[in-house]
């Protein structure tokens, strides 16, 4: 582990912190909580959508399939490197509390442990961050097809990014290609796309 990954993981995990970032950073990286309401977000997308809103849709489902299902989750088993938390002892685990219906976790106190290794686990699946990969790959999709909604789109996957650091799921050094896999996935997926159905050009 490179000195810089290791500082920056500690001040990031242990000095960088806030009650409130002890809350929101866990909430943004809890996708089951969020679940629910992002596949109803998309079914009404679907149903009142033209067809470049459908062509989106089309174009989120294949790159999430290709970011999740096959890059990010074979390249956790080519680098096999190891999660912070199940590699050092002292990092604070945030997450949601442990309830159900999930959504109720968004207003329950988050749940903050230390991690307390005693054995390196001989596996590992930190490299790279699915969340990371994800998040980019759709901000990418999105940002393509409606110019206006990249921006924000772009925040909120630093953001997700930035809340695997904080949360002790991830190095920091995990986090640059990571978003690079997603950007590339998410334009090349548009883009296989353009050629296939030649979608109108993004609006403006």
């Amino acid at each position: 582990m490179n000195a810089w990954d290791l500082d920056l993981f500690w001040k990031i995990n242990r000095e960088l912190t806030h009650p409130v970032l002890d809350w929101l950073m866990p909430t943004l990286s809890a996708i089951d909580v969020w679940l629910p309401f992002l596949v109803l977000l998309l079914a009404f997308i679907a149903w009142r959508g033209g067809r470049r809103e459908r062509l989106m849709l089309l174009a989120l489902a294949l790159a999430l399939g290709l970011s999740d299902g096959v890059v990010g989750n074979g390249l956790k088993k080519t680098f096999d490197r190891v999660r912070p938390r199940d590699q050092m002892s002292g990092v604070m685990m945030r997450d949601l509390a442990k309830v159900k219906p999930r959504v109720l976790a968004l207003f329950k106190a988050p749940e903050i442990k230390i991690s307390k290794v005693k054995k390196v686990p001989e596996t590992g699946n930190s490299l790279p961050s699915n969340h990371t990969i994800n998040l980019f790959a759709a901000a990418t999709v999105i940002g393509l097809f409606f110019r206006r909604w990249a921006l924000p789109m772009y925040l909120l996957a630093a953001a997700v990014a930035y809340s695997r650091v904080y949360v002790g799921a991830h190095w920091p050094s995990d986090i640059p290609p990571s978003a690079a896999l997603g950007l590339s996935i998410g334009w090349l997926v548009v883009a296989l796309l353009q050629k296939l159905f030649k979608p109108s050009a993004s609006e403006a």
